[in-house]
C-alpha cells in the first residue's frame, strides 16, 4: 500500500500539466463553429471567419438579407425554429477596421442602401500568408444550407425551402396562403406524388391533400405549382420541397393501391377475365354435347327391332332357362 501511495505522489505533478492542456487541445474544434452575431453586438473577426447572424422572433423575417462591406457576400435569414439564422463569411481582402452589418427586408431592390443597423464587426490585421490561407479555406467551403426548419405546428409549406419529412405512402396536407380567390384553379405536381392535387378554398387559404407514392425513394423532392396565369416564365421553378422518409414496415398503402392499380394487378385481372371466358366456352360446348347425346338416345329407344332379333332372344332363353324374362 505504501508503494502505491508513493507512486501516486510522484506521478501527480507529472499528470497535472497534461490535464491542464486537455481543454486547450479541444479548443480548435469549438473554434470551427460559426461565432454568433446577435442584434446590437460588436465582434472582433479575422479574414475567413464565419459568423452566424442570429435573430429572435420579431427581430427579423424569413428571407431578410444581411449585408456588410466586410462580408464575402450577403447572407439570407432562414427559419431555424424558434429563431432565424444567416451564415456569412468575412472577406479575405477585408482591411482592418470596423464595419457595419445591416438587415434589409426581403424583396428590397437595393439591400445595401435600405438596410437597418444590425451589428458591427471589427476586422483585425492579417498578413499575406493569412490571406492566402483564407482564400484556400473559402474555396473548400461547402455551399450554404438553404433548407429551413419551421415549427411543427405551422402549415406546410411556409416557403419554397420549408423542407419537412414525410413517410412514403402517407397522405399530406398542402396549404397555400398567397392565392386568394383561385379555388380549383391551381394544380400541384411532384415526382413524389401518386396523384395531382388541386388547391381549393373559399377564403384566403387554399388547401389540398396529396398521396405520396409508396415506391418513392428517400430523398429531397420538388413540388411544382401550375396556374393559368403562370405561363412559361418559370416552368421548372419549384414551389416547395419535401423530404421522403422510408415507409413504415406495417404500411401497405391501401389508399394508393385503390386509386392506382399496379401493373401486376392489371395483369391478374386480365388473366382472371380470360379464364372466365374459357370456362364459359367450355360450359357451352359441354351443354351442346349433352343435348346431342340425349337426342340420339331418344331416337334409338323409338326404333323397332331388326329382323331375327326376337328369334335370337327366344333361343337364348330356351338354351339357358336361368335367364330371367
Amino acid at each position: 500500500m505504501d508503494r502505491f501511495r508513493t507512486a501516486a505522489v510522484v506521478a501527480l505533478p507529472l499528470l497535472l500539466p497534461l490535464l491542464a492542456a486537455a481543454p486547450a487541445s479541444a479548443a480548435p474544434a469549438s473554434a470551427a463553429e460559426p461565432a454568433p452575431l446577435p442584434l446590437g453586438s460588436v465582434r472582433s473577426v479575422h479574414p475567413g471567419d464565419t459568423l452566424a447572424v442570429t435573430a429572435a422572433s420579431g427581430q427579423a423575417a424569413n428571407g431578410d438579407t444581411i449585408t456588410s462591406p466586410a462580408l464575402l457576400k450577403a447572407g439570407r435569414m432562414r427559419m431555424t425554429a424558434p429563431g432565424l439564422t444567416a451564415t456569412v463569411t468575412i472577406a479575405c481582402d477585408a482591411r482592418p477596421g470596423t464595419y457595419p452589418v445591416t438587415l434589409t427586408s426581403a424583396g428590397a431592390a437595393r439591400p445595401a442602401e435600405h438596410g437597418a443597423p444590425w451589428a458591427r464587426v471589427r476586422v483585425e490585421p492579417a498578413d499575406e500568408a493569412a490571406r492566402r490561407a483564407c482564400r484556400d479555406k473559402v474555396k473548400k467551403m461547402p455551399p450554404p444550407d438553404r433548407e429551413e426548419h419551421w415549427a411543427a405546428n405551422t402549415t406546410w409549406p411556409q416557403s419554397e425551402w420549408d423542407v419537412r419529412s414525410f413517410r412514403a405512402g402517407s397522405r399530406i396536407t398542402i396549404t397555400d396562403n398567397d392565392d386568394e380567390g383561385l379555388d380549383g384553379v391551381i394544380t400541384l405536381s411532384s415526382p413524389s406524388f401518386a396523384d395531382q392535387p388541386v388547391l381549393r378554398g373559399a377564403r384566403a387559404v387554399l388547401t389540398a391533400t396529396a398521396t405520396l407514392r409508396c415506391d418513392a425513394a428517400p430523398g429531397l423532392y420538388p413540388v411544382y405549382r401550375h396556374a393559368p396565369d403562370q405561363g412559361k416564365s418559370h416552368p421548372n421553378q419549384p414551389w416547395a420541397r419535401l423530404r421522403i422518409a422510408p415507409a413504415s414496415r406495417t404500411s401497405t398503402c391501401p389508399a394508393q393501391q385503390a386509386a392506382r392499380p399496379s401493373r401486376t394487378s392489371l395483369t391478374e385481372v386480365a388473366g382472371w377475365a380470360a379464364g372466365g371466358v374459357l370456362l364459359a366456352a367450355a360450359a357451352a360446348s359441354t351443354a351442346l354435347l349433352l343435348k346431342r347425346f340425349r337426342s340420339r338416345r331418344a331416337d334409338t329407344a323409338g326404333t323397332p327391332p331388326r329382323a331375327g332379333q326376337s328369334d335370337v332372344r327366344r333361343r337364348t332363353r330356351q338354351t339357358n332357362p336361368q335367364v330371367s324374362r
